[in-house]
């Protein structure tokens, strides 16, 4: 959240594949994050990222923490949406 505490900008959940459309009930290590609706469409085809879990999936993803992105990729995916939220 930020520092006001009133808004989130992400959050890391654990939850079941099968809730995230996935094949299997293992459970995965996410972290959902505000992007700007015009970059959903193209994010969504990195393999790694899906539609966000718990928030809005017109605005939110859902980033695998165990997938093939980056640290610096998640940290600029994290970024963005601290911004995105900010205010």
């Amino acid at each position: 959240r930020h520092h006001d505490g009133k808004k989130w900008f992400g959050i890391v959940m654990n939850v079941p594949g099968s809730k995230l459309g996935l094949a299997s009930d293992e459970e995965i290590d996410v972290l959902e994050v505000k992007i700007r609706p015009e970059h959903i469409g193209s994010l969504r085809q990195k393999e790694g990222i899906l539609p966000a879990y718990h928030m809005n999936k017109e605005h939110w993803i859902s980033v695998v923490l165990s997938g093939p992105l980056s640290p610096k990729e998640i940290h600029d995916l994290l970024s963005e949406s601290h911004e995105l939220t900010a205010g």
